[in-house]
């Protein structure tokens, strides 16, 4: 697989080149230093073999974001697991003032599709959920995601992100050259 450079903005609107990379076992230990993440990312759920963890990383090799991705239902969609930023950037850790990098959720999204699409799975159906109210109304405003139903009640919000909106979305990460 090929993983081209992605762009994201930082804390002073400036554009700064990324890359998503698989996730290394360095990566998932680094998840445990101080600041600590939210998240067990060597946990029995994220380790299963059919779940494949991505990194996002400044050129310097900086971990900005990490995000667990599985295909799903005979490659007719991707499920995207958990997506969950470095604690610099991760707006439920930090205040939106003093948070480093933004648009990181939107990247791991639009690298789903890109997954979506390297899996056959055609690319246009990603499916993820919403681990609060606010990020249910941001996922449906600014990304077109419409809300599915789920098995079990009372769990989060679940998203799917399909067709022009998952387009939408994917087209406006690929470089001009891509295109």
């Amino acid at each position: 697989m090929f993983f081209a450079p992605y762009v994201i903005r930082g804390s002073n609107a400036e554009k700064v080149l990324v890359q998503i990379l698989p996730a290394s076992p360095e990566d998932l230990a680094a998840t445990k230093g101080t600041p600590s993440w939210q998240t067990d990312w060597e946990s029995e759920y994220l380790s299963q073999p059919s779940v494949d963890k991505f990194a996002l990383k400044l050129e310097n090799g900086e971990l900005l974001a990490l995000g667990a991705y599985q295909i799903s239902g005979r490659k007719a969609y991707v499920y995207i697991l958990y997506v969950e930023s470095a604690p610099q950037s991760n707006p439920t850790l930090t205040t939106s003032a003093r948070r480093e990098y933004y648009g990181i959720g939107e990247v791991m999204i639009a690298f789903g599709i890109k997954y979506s699409i390297d899996a056959g799975c055609r690319g246009d159906v990603v499916v993820f959920d919403a681990k609060t109210d606010e990020l249910a109304r941001h996922y449906a405003k600014d990304f077109g995601a419409k809300l599915i139903p789920t098995a079990a009640s009372g769990g989060p919000k679940r998203f799917i992100l399909a067709d022009e909106d998952a387009w939408k979305l994917f087209s406006k990460y690929l470089d001009e050259e891509d295109a």
